[in-house]
C-alpha cells in the first residue's frame, strides 16, 4: 500500500364540482382515471417490493471484556442493497481500573461494488469529541484526514475492519483498520479462525467465525487483552 502525507392549489369548493362532473357527466373519463390510478399504485407497490427484496440488514451485538471485566458494548448494522454495503457501528467503553474514563466510537463505512467509497470515525472521550477520521475515494486514490493531517492512499481497499463482522475473510489477505488508518495482513489459522500480526510477526488480533458471522475475537491492547463476545438475543 502506497501512503503519502500532505500537510396553485384549487379552493376546496371546487372539489364537489369536479367529483360530480367526473362521476355523472363523464363516467367514461372517470373510469379511465380510476384505472390509471390503480395502475400507478400497482407499479409503485412492485417497485417498493423489489427494492425491499434486494435490501438486507444484518445486526449484531457484542460485549467487551478486559482482564475478565465487562467494560462495554459494541453494536453493528450492515445493510446490503444491490451492490452497495453500508455499515454503522457504535462502541461504548467505560474503564475503571487505575483511572476512570469513557470512550465512544461512532463509525460509518460505505462500499460500492466491493470497493470502499468512504469512511468516517468519531471518537468521544468522557462525552467530548476527541478525534476524527474521514476518508473518501477520489477517482483512483483515497483522501484520508486524521485530526487534520492528510494522507493519500493509492491502493484500492476491498476489505476493512467494518466488514469483519458479517464477512468472513476466507479469501482476503489484507485488512484496512479504519480507526488506526493502517493496512495489515490477515491470514487463516484453521477452523474458521483468522489472525492479524504486526510487522515482526507478533499476534495482534484473532477472530473466530461460525456460519460466516464473527462470534468471538481477542485483541491486544496496551492495558491488557480485550475480548469481544457476541450476544445472542
Amino acid at each position: 500500500m502506497s501512503i503519502m502525507k500532505n500537510s396553485k392549489q384549487l379552493p376546496n369548493n371546487y372539489l364537489p364540482i369536479i367529483d360530480y362532473y367526473d362521476n355523472n357527466v363523464c363516467p367514461e373519463k372517470n373510469k379511465n382515471w380510476q384505472m390509471k390510478y390503480i395502475l400507478c399504485l400497482l407499479v409503485g407497490f412492485f417497485i417498493f417490493t423489489s427494492i425491499s427484496a434486494n435490501s438486507e440488514a444484518l445486526t449484531a451485538k457484542y460485549k467487551i471484556f478486559m482482564l475478565g471485566a465487562n467494560i462495554g458494548e459494541f453494536s453493528v448494522t450492515q445493510t446490503n442493497s444491490h451492490e452497495n454495503v453500508n455499515i454503522d457501528a457504535t462502541t461504548e467503553v467505560k474503564i475503571n481500573f487505575l483511572f476512570s474514563y469513557r470512550i465512544k466510537y461512532v463509525q460509518n463505512t460505505v462500499y460500492k461494488q466491493g470497493v470502499l467509497q468512504n469512511a468516517h470515525v468519531k471518537t468521544y472521550k468522557n462525552g467530548k469529541l476527541n478525534s476524527t477520521m474521514w476518508m473518501k475515494l477520489n477517482e483512483r486514490e483515497y483522501l484520508l484526514i486524521v485530526d487534520g493531517d492528510t494522507i493519500i492512499i493509492n491502493d484500492p481497499i476491498t476489505y476493512s475492519g467494518s466488514l469483519i463482522y458479517f464477512n468472513e475473510p476466507k479469501t482476503k489477505t489484507r485488512i484496512f483498520k479504519e480507526r488506526d488508518a493502517e493496512m495489515r495482513q490477515i491470514s487463516p489459522e484453521g477452523n474458521h479462525t483468522y489472525v492479524i500480526k504486526d510487522e515482526k510477526g507478533k499476534l495482534l488480533n484473532r477472530y473466530f467465525y461460525d456460519d460466516g458471522i464473527l462470534q468471538h475475537a481477542t485483541m491486544r491492547h496496551a492495558l491488557g487483552n480485550v475480548e469481544l463476545k457476541r450476544v445472542i438475543e
